[in-house]
């Protein structure tokens, strides 16, 4: 993939940067959200379209009346451009009729991250990429660097707490950008400085085997100048391959590896916070407070401080900012209660994330009954990591389980349902008692009348399943007012 130039885009005759004027289809995405953000920040016009979203607004729109117009689905509602640049999210084809009318119609059309390329083309980027903890570490490093002044833009794939957004613009500064390895989107960015978490299968819709997905990584790595700097995790192997490549500068972290420059030693957590020993060569031991709970969010927090002492921030400033970092959506994210149970919601869609998450919540929640709400992500990655998806589930006391959700694939509902049918099946074989849902409103009523009280319902998955924490606020506040 070779990505677009900021200067083929400007030769567009429709494109302006400034004052453009915006149509983002598959608006509803976190990743769009925060490109609108950006956009809205930096004055331009803004309008939105997504096949789960009609007008009016629902509840579930991340803009207000007067910062985007939402469009419905369909080429007429085009009439109300002229739209200079069209942005597609990575579930929208260039073969969606809307954007073959729009290229008809000599609009200029990229993706999100080639737009986001081209925003930030003259700034100093610092790219997160890897398999897991993506967006904490993203939003951990601008917390850190907004604390140390240094003001920092963000394009980061959730909303966070501390800034109540997921996007913004930098000026000529330094941003920080979620780099997603998906179709090799993040090869668009330029990199002053990239952190990898680690690296797993995934994306098996677009990566057929292990040596295609390094290979992406190996080319995200190489954009990295040799006066720039890679910042990886050390007992990661296919991470260390890749670096080993690599011609610029690195520097590492690990919660296994001594060697490490970074390294977390005696690590406990403590309600909702982790203690652990920061160890770094020929310094001193700092104790971190960490304000994030369990062992993946330590890890996190070694890869953001270390990409943050490369921009002049030092290791006690990063700690005392970590301490009061005040996390983003969806990350293990106390959503409330309900009949004395707690809600909590987790993005986990992955078997490891799934595991950290229930292996966390086990030890906030060391005396409840963990019940877990989850919906696969993709038929193809359930069938490839089923065994995984079993043994991480088998954490749970219960598992209520939802059809798969079938992101960009063409499959029928019937498929969805049959696949987490055997995953029901497995775990219930491994005496996991679990349950097969046909939608929401069945899980909630599950909750409703067999939960008990100091049980934690814990949802999970990249898809709806954060919206029943809504609806079962909304049957308390029913019922208050009943």
């Amino acid at each position: 993939m070779t990505p677009a130039s900021p200067a083929s885009l400007k030769d567009h005759a429709n494109y302006e940067f400034v004052r453009a004027k915006y149509l983002l289809l598959g608006c509803q995405g976190v990743g769009m959200t925060a490109l609108g953000e950006i956009l809205l920040s930096a004055g331009h016009q803004v309008a939105g379209m997504d096949q789960s979203l009609e007008p009016p607004h629902t509840t579930s729109n991340p803009w207000s009346d007067d910062q985007v117009r939402l469009l419905p689905w369909s080429g007429a509602a085009l009439k109300s451009g002229p739209f200079d640049i069209c942005v597609t999210s990575p579930a929208v084809s260039r073969d969606t009729p809307i954007v073959k009318q729009l290229l008809r119609e000599g609009v200029a059309v990229m993706s999100l991250h080639e737009c986001l390329a081209y925003v930030f083309a003259e700034n100093d980027q610092l790219c997160v990429a890897g398999s897991h903890g993506k967006s904490t570490t993203s939003a951990m490093l601008a917390w850190i660097l907004e604390s140390a002044g240094l003001a920092p833009g963000f394009f980061v794939g959730a909303k966070q707490a501390g800034f109540e957004c997921s996007g913004r613009t930098a000026g000529n500064g330094t941003v920080v950008l979620e780099s997603c390895e998906y179709q090799s989107s993040f090869c668009h960015f330029s990199p002053r400085l990239a952190v990898i978490t680690g690296l797993e299968r995934d994306h098996f819709d677009c990566y057929p085997n292990t040596s295609a997905e390094d290979s992406a990584f190996r080319q995200f790595v190489a954009r990295i100048p040799t006066d720039g700097c890679l910042v990886y995790r050390k007992e990661c192997q296919r991470t260390a391959g890749i670096a080993h490549a690599t011609a610029c500068r690195t520097t590492t972290f690990s919660l296994k590896d001594s060697t490490a420059e970074w390294f977390a030693a005696d690590i406990r957590c403590h309600g909702w916070r982790t203690h652990f020993r920061l160890l770094r060569p020929a310094a001193q031991s700092i104790d971190v407070d960490l304000s994030a709970v369990g062992e993946h969010n330590v890890a996190n927090a070694l890869a953001a401080m270390a990409a943050a002492a490369e921009y002049g921030v030092d290791a006690n400033s990063a700690v005392e900012a970590l301490s009061r970092f005040p996390g983003i959506q969806r990350r293990f994210e106390l959503c409330g209660h309900y009949q004395d149970m707690t809600l909590i919601d987790d993005y986990a869609h992955h078997p490891t994330a799934v595991r950290a998450t229930l292996t966390t919540a086990r030890k906030v929640f060391a005396q409840s009954r963990i019940l877990a709400v989850f919906e696969p992500h993709q038929i193809i990655r359930t069938r490839a990591l089923f065994q995984d998806f079993v043994q991480a589930l088998t954490l749970a006391d219960e598992v209520l389980l939802l059809p798969v959700f079938p992101a960009r694939e063409q499959v029928t509902h019937l498929e969805c349902c049959r696949l987490s049918g055997e995953l029901v099946r497995q775990l219930n074989n491994n005496a996991v008692k679990s349950f097969l849902f046909a939608n929401l409103d069945q899980v909630v009523s599950r909750i409703d009348h067999s939960g008990r009280p100091d049980d934690v319902i814990l949802t999970m998955g990249a898809g709806r399943t954060n919206l029943i924490h809504d609806q079962l606020t909304r049957r308390l506040r029913r019922h208050s007012v009943a």
